[in-house]
């Protein structure tokens, strides 16, 4: 089970954007940490905060007149090693048919605490999933049991996933994540707690902007401040270190006249 700090993280991770996080992880140099399009939200509604279970199946042929050979892993072993904070991870391979999981699948995840559910690969009992409240984020939705043609063959070992500019993502056990209506962003376990950090303080500077371009501002002032020196996740914690001394309209005034 995660430890009681990497929960409290995973609160905190929960409370972002993955916009503000990819910008961040940017500017830390990690640029590829971004998963491909593809993998869409069951509900756009549900947002995905966690750390990493990973999983990998094959494609597998088994009919009634064959004697099936036995796979390397239970189907129930995701289930089985599921604990709360977990999001799992699966691997489909090139499965393109079969779904990975269904409605019975989500319902026993959602109950032992799982975070959601992430895979390059599709779903059935989709109205189900979104029902049980499971955030579910996959490539298709089909109507096919995927039990007669795939089955796990590794479990807590580094996947890899479509990256949103081409290529793959790797997905190691402990690392974190979060997903919204915009995509699943992969934040590496060794910088966890300063890329949320900084995603906090980003997040933070963007809010107090906002809320001056509401009060009269414009979308010009929000690039002009942004742009500023960004490149260094420094410069974030300095600027709201600034806010907080001098308060947002005095601050917001001064960035306006520079």
């Amino acid at each position: 089970m995660p430890a009681d700090a990497d929960i409290a993280l995973i609160e905190r991770l929960a409370k972002l954007e993955t916009a503000g996080l990819s910008d961040v992880l940017d500017e830390m140099g990690y640029s590829n940490q971004v998963l491909a399009s593809s993998l869409r939200p069951l509900d756009n509604e549900r947002r995905l905060a966690g750390i990493a279970f990973c999983v990998r199946g094959e494609n597998r042929v088994v009919t009634q007149s064959q004697t099936a050979q036995q796979p390397p892993f239970s189907p129930y072993e995701i289930e089985r090693a599921m604990q709360p904070g977990l999001v799992a991870v699966i691997d489909a391979g090139a499965q393109n048919a079969g779904a990975m999981i269904g409605g019975f699948v989500a319902t026993s995840l959602k109950s032992k605490g799982c975070q959601g559910l992430v895979t390059n690969g599709g779903v059935r009992d989709s109205r189900e999933i979104v029902a049980v409240g499971l955030p579910t984020f996959c490539t298709f939705v089909t109507p096919v049991n995927a039990s007669r043609r795939w089955s796990i063959t590794e479990v807590g070992q580094p996947v890899h996933l479509p990256g949103i500019g081409g290529g793959t993502v790797a997905i190691r056990p402990g690392d974190f994540m979060l997903g919204d209506a915009d995509g699943v962003v992969v934040i590496p376990l060794e910088i966890a707690v300063a890329a949320i950090e900084a995603a906090e303080t980003l997040d933070a500077i963007e809010k107090t902007i906002t809320q001056g371009i509401r009060d009269g501002g414009t979308r010009e002032l929000l690039e002009h401040i942004l742009t500023q020196e960004e490149d260094s996740i420094d410069w974030l914690e300095a600027q709201m270190t600034i806010i907080k001394d001098i308060g947002r309209e005095r601050y917001l005034a001064e960035q306006l006249h520079e």
